[in-house]
């Protein structure tokens, strides 16, 4: 072998990573590849000098361009969002006692762009055992934190759905049992009569019972198909073109009542949805606050749209008889309320403004004052 093939062996076989430094703890090949490739940045906080360090990779991930910036233990503080300080400060206190800590927060970039990240830390010590600090690592988790919300609100959506449709199967049975109960001794006294005029009367009885019966198997198909619905496209629908539909629709109802209509849909004049779902939700919230006007005033509705925040709102707002207490109040869209005997179908109806809504993944809530009226809230 000749001198410079010795000379290319000798050099391959020595270990060629860097030294660590002792002035930079996280001067290290390794150490570098590998918050590289896991996207996971350094930090340490000395309580000596009141200073704190982070590494390149952290830099990066708060977007801090100056190389030298060396944040205070204030300046530190300012890198989480505003409501999680307060837990921050008590970890790191805790840390600084003795206890590691590793959970997830959300921060703040050093542009003031907020971002979810997974960290956990370890206290430093000196040579006598005596804790002079934090140092540990962090990661930008913010997509994968995004997904968990998003499954998370996903699985609460499915539950309330599963509880009220459990709800609507009990009364549905309920109701169908009740509606073959009266069909059955309806046939069986008009079997058994022979006076006309009672005849008669049973099959008005028989009438009022399919009806009812008719009734209770449309809500049932209209709750099993709303799922299905939900698939259709969504469109821009103008809020002042739905609402005449309405108004054409229901219109006998406004005029017999004397409903004074006020609307406001400058701030927010559309909302992608469906028109079917918009449609239904106007005519049985304008039906509901006709049903329950106040007797001692004339009956008004007042509907806006907002934009909250991106999202769409729209509020419906009737000056009637409002609900009797928090109690009822909060129990609005739930099958087992009934305020009286004949307000069955108007419960049903609420139940299935929310199960449209929630199916395309909106909001909707109720707020009232007794003797002052009602407010829903949808947010789309």
């Amino acid at each position: 072998m000749n001198f410079l093939a010795q000379k290319r062996k000798t050099i391959l076989l020595k270990d060629s990573s860097p030294t660590p430094t002792k002035n930079n703890p996280f001067d290290d090949f390794y150490y570098k590849e590998i918050a590289l490739l896991t996207g996971a940045g350094g930090f340490c906080v000395d309580f000596l000098s009141k200073t704190s360090f982070i590494d390149p990779q952290g830099k990066r991930i708060l977007k801090i361009n100056d190389a030298n910036y060396s944040p205070s233990l204030t300046d530190l503080l300012n890198f989480y969002a505003p409501e999680e300080q307060d837990r921050t400060i008590a970890t790191f206190k805790a840390c600084a006692k003795g206890k590691p800590f590793k959970t997830q927060v959300k921060m703040l970039t050093h542009t003031g762009e907020e971002f979810w990240a997974s960290t956990i830390g370890k206290p430093m010590y000196d040579a006598f055992e005596n804790i002079i600090g934090v140092q540990g690592v962090f990661q930008d988790i913010t997509q994968e934190k995004h997904r968990e919300m998003k499954l998370q609100e996903f699985m609460k959506t499915i539950s309330m759905q599963n509880s009220r449709l459990v709800n609507y199967a009990n009364l549905v049975s309920h109701n169908l049992k009740s509606h073959a109960s009266n069909i059955s001794m309806s046939l069986e006294l008009l079997g058994d009569t022979k006076d006309t005029e009672e005849a008669k009367e049973l099959f008005n009885v028989l009438q009022d019972i399919s009806k009812e019966l008719c009734s209770t198997v449309n809500n049932l198909c209209d709750i099993v198909s709303v799922k299905e619905t939900a698939k259709i496209a969504k469109k821009d629908i103008d809020f002042e073109d739905t609402l005449t539909l309405v108004k054409q629709r229901i219109g006998e109802k406004l005029r017999d009542n004397n409903v004074q209509l006020y609307t406001d849909f400058s701030e927010a004049p559309t909302v992608n949805y469906i028109q079917s779902y918009l449609e239904s939700i106007l005519g049985t919230l304008f039906t509901r606050a006709i049903e329950n006007k106040h007797p001692e005033r004339t009956p008004s509705i007042n509907i806006f749209s907002l934009d909250t925040d991106g999202n769409t709102t729209l509020l419906v707002r009737d000056n009637g008889i409002g609900f009797a207490s928090e109690e009822e109040m909060q129990k609005a869209f739930d099958l087992k309320y009934s305020k009286s005997g004949d307000s069955e179908t108007q419960d049903v109806n609420l139940f299935q403004i929310k199960n449209k809504v929630t199916a395309l993944g909106g909001t909707i809530s109720v707020e009232s004052t007794p003797e002052r009226g009602t407010t829903f809230t949808i947010i789309f």
